[in-house]
């Protein structure tokens, strides 16, 4: 069920990115694991040659990664990657980069989405598309044309999240909910909707949301380990853990184990159905997760950008839903993981 010109100016360019973005590629025609000081790939026998600027490499962008890399094979891609690393100014250059050495287009996870201005501007008239982390909604009217999105609808995510603790809570017959709030990075646009939509869906289904204390993790199962067991010194009480990624609900898991709290005594909720997670669903150590599909999100975004080189549709053939606020933004769908459907998730 796992189942998206001046010849000196390009020269200095170049050379000037070569420091700041490490390469590798993959795709019909390239090796494996090229030096990761190569500054460019050939093309060979592949029908496309896409660049994709990978920046931080969380448990789920790790996974995006190596998907990234298998649709390319799967889709006569010469895939070059670029690591950026957290960092904007990397990920601009590494971009401009790419123009330079003449890719078709280039796939990027921005660093953050305050980025996506300047990232546009670097790709110029080169094909480009953003995965997972989109512009904020004021910068959609910078997708259209040669450039397009691609991610998964955050607030779907939120609202499974609520739904099931709304469910939780309203069997207990409790209105009261007192909640540790774990989240991400706030200039990334889906940690803020992460963060707001669960407590929205509860509001709405007349919930009193007390908040004990928010932790900021930046997605980090250690951080978020080290943030709770710094809470849990409070002595606060709480109801629920609601987290924006497993990554950190896993780290909040460990941090009630080592506590002496056993996290199956309250709902503990988070977003991508990791492995791990699916394996604490199952033993029930975690509550629920909302499966964020790597592979689906991957595939689309590879899709998208041949479209946009070949002049087509930018979202023909991916079978993604089109946003209701920007028509060259395409969601892979969320889906909700519970202990009825975790063992469909398991690896």
């Amino acid at each position: 069920m796992k189942k998206f010109r001046n010849v000196l100016a390009t020269g200095m360019i170049a050379m000037m990115c070569l420091t700041a973005c490490g390469s590798s590629a993959s795709g019909s025609g390239s090796a494996a694991n090229a030096s990761a000081d190569s500054a460019s790939t050939a093309k060979g026998s592949s029908a496309y040659d896409i660049c994709y600027v990978s920046t931080v490499e969380d448990e789920w962008l790790s996974e995006l990664l190596k998907d990234m890399s298998v649709s390319a094979e799967n889709n006569d891609v010469a895939l070059e990657v670029k690591h950026a690393g957290n960092d904007s100014s990397k990920v601009i250059q590494c971009i401009e980069q790419a123009k330079a050495e003449g890719k078709e287009a280039t796939i990027v996870n921005v660093a953050y989405s305050s980025d996506v201005t300047a990232c546009v501007e670097a790709a110029g008239d080169m094909n480009l598309v953003f995965v997972n982390r989109l512009p904020e909604p004021d910068d959609y009217n910078l997708l259209g044309g040669t450039i397009a999105g691609v991610a998964s609808d955050e607030n779907l995510a939120g609202t499974f999240q609520g739904e099931f603790l709304a469910d939780y809570f309203k069997e207990k017959g409790q209105t009261d909910v007192r909640y540790l709030l774990i989240q991400g990075p706030l200039d990334l646009s889906h940690s803020v909707i992460r963060s707001q939509k669960p407590l929205e869906i509860l509001k709405d289904a007349g919930f009193n949301m007390v908040e004990v204390a928010t932790i900021s993790a930046d997605y980090d199962r250690a951080k978020a380990q080290q943030g709770v067991e710094s809470f849990l010194e409070t002595g606060k009480e709480f109801d629920c853990i609601i987290s924006n990624n497993d990554a950190m609900a896993l780290g909040a898991i460990k941090a009630l184990e080592n506590k002496g709290i056993d996290p199956a005594s309250i709902p503990i909720v988070g977003i991508d159905a990791t492995a791990d997670a699916v394996e604490a669903i199952q033993n029930g150590t975690m509550s629920m997760s909302v499966f964020q599909s790597a592979a689906g999100q991957a595939e689309a975004a590879i899709r998208i950008a041949k479209n946009l080189i070949d002049g087509k549709p930018a979202g023909e053939g991916t079978g993604c839903t089109v946003s209701d606020e920007c028509d060259s933004l395409f969601y892979v769908p969320f889906e909700k993981v519970t202990s009825e459907n975790v063992n469909d998730y398991a690896k």
